[in-house]
């Protein structure tokens, strides 16, 4: 019995994939009857008259109609014999309402789908991981961080905090993060490329050696004038740990303290210890955690009652601290009935025995088969990847799971309403981020969702759902053509044995197919079902073939990023495409006749030569990004007069090529509703032909009411159009045409000499005004029109504004805030930007904004005053004044607990800094270049959060604020403060790293509470004469480098024993320092070097070179007690590489040359030699050293001759420097010849 139903359930199976095989046919001859439809449509309208080709072409009425009846009498056959079996299994018929599987409340829909809660329970744990990144075990070049645990527990979600933490951006001058799944090789380094430069760069090597060259280039191009700069790279999701160790990242930087963090799995963690010693577990969630996650959404505000509580609690408990699934429980518990019977099935629900099972419940939970078959084709994609929103709707749509028929409108609750195809495709992504099926939702500044990516395990769900009919092509793939009847969705990653197989016999029912190879041109007669066809950034695909025409049901193409040379004049032929892509093809040439694909909704191009001509018989395009108006004919601003459902984004470029406002209007921009975002480019036209016409045509280009941004670029008209300000209704109302603007930006309008009154419009949050070199004042008439101006009524002006950024305003000399004090001035504004002013006196802060946040002020040369307003704006987190000479004073800082980050630079006149307590955030403390600068505020002593002080040519600074305390301290840097004779370091500083004082004449004590800095790594004192003695640095073993130069009356240096982790040591111009016994002990060091140092020194070389062996820099130059030179110990420094020696005593005739130095003569690659006057010759040991790259050479004025082998030696060295001077007597024969 048994064994004869498992055989009924199988033929039922049979049965239903027939069933659905014939559904599919019978969808694509009503595709067929459309499509004709279109063919007839477009014939009429170009008035063809062949008759008789027409009647012997397949295109013939009567033939076509033969053709669809014999396909029609098929399907019916097919379905009554499939009626009868279905009676033999003992199927019945039977009509049915539509009942919505679940039950559903009714305000799903208002709950915003982006998830901005925060990440719990996991504080503690990024801590761990950035001081494992920032404080590493060792000194190696790359610190590793392996986050290691099972799937779902939030490996990657802690990764992100880590990396976005402020102590890893402060850390680390360079960041890259790269998805690395299973498919892991170099292209790893082309992400990080891509992620360093910002831009994709094709041209980007494969050699792996090569790529790790350019990617050091880069870096060292962010570097700048630092010393050096520290990378940060996240590997995510690691499954092969051999793979990793391959990629040899440490030839991307030879400094120490870069990081690398690493996710990886559970079931690989064996392997971990090849990677690092210092690995980290994430924890499970408490209970409790797991119920703060799931509780918020679930309830959504509702009150809860004690009985559903206890209920929700249990099945927070049963999600076993996997955030993962608490997210998943969320996203169900929120679309059920909020009552106990609902929860208790759940808690009860049989899905509990594994990660796959709860998946699968929420999968279930989707509210119809058409969402779920959109998340089932998620899985053409690859793990980790990055989904765009607008690309996955049109797929979707392409594919038909949206739905065009008036079943799936009843189904879906549509019917009777305007929805359109991507709004329903809206509806359903909403509903699968709901679900957490997607997760890492990127919104732009308006709330649009823009990308988002899917969990891997998530991913091997749609895997699971759509197993049925889609198929993954790799390499090691060995599926035969029996296994592939039923697939109708393919990608092809590589090519294979059984790859012409399979493609044969899965052609004909294709729906969809992904390549990155050119699979298409053989067989492309054979993909008669083709609804999507989507080339992958292949390189390698060169052409299309004509029968690209005869794919009747295409709906979507993709061939950006190709080598594709041309579409053929088939594609003219494409009377269902819907979308077309063609980024990144330079060389692409378009047929004649694509506008009259009127089924055409979405194209993208980047190329003017790209646009297609008549552009405006495309009158259901909804997406246009670029349109660039030209003279040629179909190319006019008339074309998008009747592309009335464009949506989204809309770029104008070349606008003076547009004669007239009359000319402008024909673009119907008004009636353009669903745009969002337009920007108007004039282009940079140096003639003065188009200056004319610039202020008409603005004018004709009056957009709709609902526009939310708008960019006006290289304007160059004297006065901005009416409509910009133009009030809706009665004139005393205060709601005017634009007033659903949330950002405006007006760059280059080069003749505008004054501004509209744009603090009236209401909705408006970011507003940038950039070289607007004419405008000279800013004033009432910039905040509200005279008829607002005049009522007697409290006004806001800028009521939303967030962020107002002013650059490049040449003339701006005047800002003022509003005369009247009814007037409420930015009231919201958290940014404000103003760059390079040069005339603006003064800043109008008048004490309303409090909400600001962030004030950034950089080359305003006359900017005197900045209103005393500032002084209420206590949630101030970042101020930056930078190259205000003329400013003299700012305001009072009292108060400022949020701010964070406070810099003031090249202020000349800047006399007091004004902080005068309750800075109690304050991190970050740049003073550079401010000439008058007396006094810091004595309220720096309780900003005792500073992590960073740095204090840069503030000649007349005489003293700063006691640093007592400062636990948090980590970076001290004091540079050409003259004045500055005690520095109050008087304890606590217990976590300072770095102490940096260069020229500080003055400076004659440091506060002995440097003695309890032993984690200081680094020590750097320069040009400090009157400095007589440190504090005591006993038990300062974490010190890496340490440099004393210039200190002449430092007699002693108390640093104590051990040294082990001592780097780089540098000893000059301190003609009164003993030598320091704790030298002589440690054997790490990798530079030395002595200058201008007693003869006392000389007697610590010998040990400390024996000691050293890692020494890769050594310089001894001006000792006066050559003796050391007679030891051997210098020829053992394998390592060294670079040397630089002499200026030993000016009474010597020869340079001193230790023998044992000739074993250096294979690896030294840079050579420094210091002579002296009385010098009579060079070493001639000097001619073997035929591996240097670098040779300096100065100080060789006695020598009279110089030996013939010196001038090869010059021309072997690819960098060369000579310093000699030339006496009478010498003839040109005796001077070394320059390569």
């Amino acid at each position: 019995m048994q064994r004869k139903c498992k055989q009924r359930i199988k033929q039922v199976k049979v049965w239903l994939q027939r069933l659905k095989d014939v559904a599919e046919e019978a969808a694509d001859v009503l595709d067929e009857f459309d499509y004709e439809i279109l063919r007839r449509k477009l014939k009429i309208r170009n008035q063809i008259r062949r008759k008789l080709v027409d009647f012997l072409s397949s295109n013939n009425c009567i033939l076509f109609r033969l053709k669809m009846s014999n396909k029609i009498k098929d399907i019916l056959e097919t379905l009554e014999g499939l009626n009868n079996l279905a009676s033999s299994f003992g199927l019945q018929q039977r009509a049915t309402e539509h009942v919505s599987p679940v039950p559903r409340r009714s305000n799903v829909e208002t709950f915003s789908v982006m998830d901005d809660s925060p990440i719990v329970g996991r504080k503690n744990e990024v801590s761990k991981v950035v001081d494992l990144l920032v404080n590493p075990k060792g000194e190696q070049v790359v610190s590793v961080v392996p986050i290691v645990g099972m799937p779902g527990l939030g490996k990657t979600a802690l990764a992100k905090l880590v990396y976005d933490d402020l102590r890893v951006k402060r850390h680390f001058g360079v960041k890259s993060w790269v998805c690395v799944s299973d498919n892991f090789d170099v292209k790893i380094l082309g992400a990080m490329f891509e992620q360093l430069t910002g831009v994709r760069d094709t041209s980007m090597p494969e050699n792996r050696d090569a790529m790790i060259m350019m990617l050091k280039e880069k870096i060292e191009e962010a570097k700048g004038e630092k010393d050096q700069i520290k990378y940060l790279l996240v590997l995510d999701d690691v499954w092969d740990v051999k793979k990793w160790e391959d990629l040899s990242l440490k030839g991307i930087s030879t400094n120490g303290g870069n990081g690398v963090i690493v996710t990886i799995r559970k079931d690989v963690a064996s392997t971990v210890q090849a990677l690092s010693d210092q690995s980290h577990r994430p924890g499970i969630l408490e209970d409790e955690e797991c119920w703060s996650i799931i509780k918020p959404r679930a309830l959504m505000d509702s009150p809860i009652s004690h009985e559903l509580e206890l209920i929700g609690k249990k099945i927070a408990k049963q999600c076993r601290g996997v955030p993962l699934v608490a997210k998943l429980m969320e996203g169900i518990m929120r679309k059920i009935e909020m009552s106990p019977l609902a929860w208790s099935k759940i808690q009860i629900s049989d899905a509990w025995g594994s990660m796959e099972s709860v998946l699968k419940l929420s999968f279930d939970h989707l509210s119809s088969p058409y969402v779920k078959k959109c998340f089932a084709y998620c899985a053409m994609f690859p793990k980790d990847y990055c989904f765009g929103k607008e690309e996955l709707i049109q797929l979707w749509t392409a594919e038909g799971f949206l739905g065009s028929s008036k079943q799936l409108w009843m189904a879906e609750g549509f019917l009777g309403s305007s929805m359109a195809m991507e709004d329903i495709g809206d509806k359903y992504l909403n509903e699968l981020l709901s679900n957490s099926l997607f997760q890492d939702v990127e919104k732009d500044k308006f709330g649009n969702i823009l990308t988002f990516k899917m969990h891997d395990l998530v991913h091997d769900l749609s895997l699971s759902v759509s197993q049925f009919d889609t198929l993954f092509f790799q390499e090691k793939s060995r599926l035969t053509s029996k296994d592939c009847s039923h697939i109708r969705h393919l990608k092809v990653g590589c090519d294979g044995e059984s790859l012409p197989e399979i493609l044969t016999a899965v052609a004909p029912k294709l729906y969809s197919l992904f390549s990155e190879i050119d699979v298409f041109k053989k067989l492309s007669k054979s993909f008669t079902r083709l609804r999507v066809l989507k080339f992958v950034g292949a390189a390698n695909i060169c052409e299309l073939p004509d029968s690209l025409g005869e794919l009747k049901h295409l709906r979507y193409l993709d061939v950006s990023r190709t080598s594709i040379k041309a579409l053929p004049k088939s594609a003219t032929k494409l009377y269902h495409l819907q979308t077309l892509r063609l980024l990144g093809l330079p060389g692409l040439t378009l047929p004649d006749g694509l506008e009259i694909l009127t089924s055409l909704k979405h194209l993208y191009f980047d190329k003017k030569e790209h646009q297609l001509v008549n552009i405006g018989n495309l009158t259901c395009l909804q997406t246009l990004p670029i349109f660039f108006v030209g003279s040629e004919r179909g190319h006019s601003i008339k074309e998008l007069g009747s592309l009335d459902e464009l949506r989204g984004e809309l770029k104008i470029c070349h606008l003076e090529g547009v004669r007239d406002e009359q000319e402008a209007k024909g673009a119907n921009l008004h009636r353009k509703e669903k745009l969002f975002k337009v920007i108007f480019d004039f282009g940079r036209c140096d003639s003065g032909s188009s200056d004319y016409n610039s202020e008409e045509v603005m004018e004709g280009l009056q957009p709709h009411s609902k526009l939310q941004s708008l960019t006006v670029s290289d304007y160059r008209g004297e006065s901005f159009p009416s409509w910009m300000l133009r009030p809706v209704g009665d004139s005393n109302t205060d709601l005017f045409l634009l007033n659903n603007l949330m950002e405006l930006k007006f760059f280059c309008c080069m003749n505008c000499e004054s501004l509209p009154p744009l603090g009236q419009l209401h909705n408006l949050q970011y507003l940038e005004l950039r070289k607007l070199t004419k405008v000279k004042r800013m004033g009432n008439e910039f905040y509200c029109n005279e008829s607002v101006d005049g009522m007697n009524k409290v006004i806001k002006v800028f009521p939303a504004l967030k962020k107002f950024t002013l650059s490049g305003m040449e003339s701006l000399e005047e800002w003022t805030g509003m005369a009247e004090t009814k007037m409420i001035m930015f009231p919201c504004l958290e940014r404000l930007e103003i760059e390079r002013c040069p005339l603006l006196k003064s800043v109008p802060l008048t004490g309303q904004c409090s909400s600001l946040e962030k004030l950034h002020i950089v080359g305003c040369g006359k900017l005197s005053k900045i209103g005393d307003g500032l002084s209420t704006s206590t949630c101030l987190k970042e101020l930056d004044l930078d190259d205000c000479p003329d400013l003299s004073s700012i305001p009072n800082l009292e108060g400022f607990s949020s701010l964070q980050y406070l810099s003031v630079q090249r202020c000349n006149k800047l006399e007091v800094l004004p902080i005068t307590g309750g800075c109690s955030s304050l991190e970050k403390l740049h003073i550079g270049g401010c000439g008058k600068l007396s006094k810091i505020g004595d309220g720096l002593s309780t900003s005792t959060c500073l992590k960073e002080l740095d204090l840069d040519d503030c000649p007349d600074l005489s003293s700063i604020p006691n640093l007592e305390g400062f636990s948090s301290l980590q970076y001290l840097s004091v540079k050409w403060c003259n004045k500055l004779e005690v520095l109050p370091i008087t304890g606590g500083c217990s976590s300072l790293e770095k102490l940096c004082i260069v020229g500080c004449e003055k400076l004659s004590k440091i506060g002995d509470g440097l003695s309890t800095s032993t984690c200081l790594k680094e020590l750097r004192l320069y040009c400090c004469p009157d400095l007589s003695s440190i504090p005591n640095l006993e038990g300062f073993s974490s010190l890496q480098n340490l440099s004393v130069d210039g200190c002449d009356k430092l007699e002693s240096f108390p640093l104590k024993a051990p040294l082990s982790s001592l780097k780089e040591l540098r000893i000059g111009d301190c003609p009164n320092l003993k030598p320091i016994p704790s030298l002589d002990g440690p054997s790490s060091l990798t530079k030395l070097e002595f200058e201008n140092v007693g003869e006392e020194w000389s007697r610590l070389l010998p040990n400390m070179l024996q000691s050293n062996v890692s020494l890769c820099s050594l310089t001894i130059l001006n000792l006066p007690d050559p003796t050391w030179i007679q030891d051997d110990s210098l020829g053992r420094l394998n390592c060294l590489r670079e040397l630089a020696i002499g200026g030993f005593s000016e009474e010597l005739q020869e340079l001193p040359w230790p023998s044992s130095i000739q074993y250096l003569s294979a690896s030294l690659l840079v050579l420094k030699l210091t002579g002296w006057e009385k010098l009579k010759s060079l070493p001639h040991q000097l001619q073997f050293f035929t591996a240097l790259e670098e040779l300096r050479m100065e100080g060789f004025e006695g020598v009279e001759a110089f030996p013939e082998w010196l001038g090869n030696l010059f021309s072997k060295a690819s960098i060369f420097e000579w310093f000699w001077k030339a006496k009478e007597s010498s003839s040109p024969t005796s001077s070394p010849q320059c390569p």
